[in-house]
């Protein structure tokens, strides 16, 4: 069920994007749609399904992209395998932990993928004042990532998890 969903979350993140992504831009900073089902599959998956579903999700999003074609997979690529050890565990409480961590994914990715595009598709370069922006950018997503309505549907799928597990645990 998780993949399904993540499925038409990628979907509806990339083609959001795609439709109106400058519409929704505060001042220079564009939304990192794509950086949102990122952060869902690593939150969901803590192995190397995060990673595969990473993969996944920036080979998608290479059709929409203007550079070559994956770049935007080996960016997410990249940066699931760089922040997955930084992952906080399940049981924290701390809303701050997952926090920083999603602004570390997301942040992580949008460097990693407006640098790979400068080196690989001649893109422009990686500043100082770039990196404010992507910065700005980092922070839009991670509001983006914790509307109410999602962290409400995290926690169900969340405690649905919990639940099977006691019901599994009472059968041994």
């Amino acid at each position: 069920m998780k993949h399904l969903i993540l499925l038409i979350t990628t979907y509806l993140a990339l083609a959001t994007q795609a439709a109106c992504g400058t519409a929704l831009a505060i001042g220079d900073c564009p939304p990192p749609l794509l950086w949102l089902p990122v952060v869902l599959a690593l939150t969901w998956f803590g192995d190397s399904r995060g990673i595969v579903w990473a993969a996944l999700i920036g080979l998608m999003a290479d059709g929409l992209a203007g550079g070559r074609f994956g770049v935007e997979m080996l960016a997410a690529m990249l940066t699931a395998a760089l922040t997955m050890s930084l992952r906080p565990d399940e049981e924290v409480r701390s809303r701050g932990a997952w926090f920083v961590w999603q602004f570390a994914v997301i942040g992580t990715g949008l460097v990693l993928s407006h640098g790979l595009n400068s080196v690989l598709s001649d893109g422009p370069a990686v500043t100082i004042a770039s990196l404010v922006a992507l910065a700005g950018e980092a922070a839009y997503g991670l509001v983006l990532c914790n509307i109410p309505g999602v962290r409400w549907f995290d926690t169900a799928l969340y405690r649905s998890r919990r639940v099977a597990t006691v019901r599994q645990e009472t059968w041994l």
